[in-house]
């Protein structure tokens, strides 16, 4: 076992799986979706529509994956 320098230890495996953190927020998707989805609601709104709720939970929790 290899020591951690918080004091824990880990496996000295070779292959071991490690965790990589993925990052929508340096994403061309992500960043077009942040800067455009709120005029797109406004737009949206000002005809008189709306998107589904499920729709919009779905937008908003992919914002939030990114910050």
């Amino acid at each position: 076992m290899l020591p951690l320098p918080a004091g824990g230890e880990v496996s000295s495996d070779v292959g071991a799986p490690v965790y990589m953190r993925h990052r929508p927020e340096r994403t061309l998707l992500y960043q077009l979706v942040q800067e455009y989805y709120p005029a797109f609601k406004t737009h949206l709104a000002a005809q008189g529509t709306v998107l589904p709720g499920y729709v919009e939970q779905e937008f908003e929790d992919y914002l939030k994956s990114g910050r």
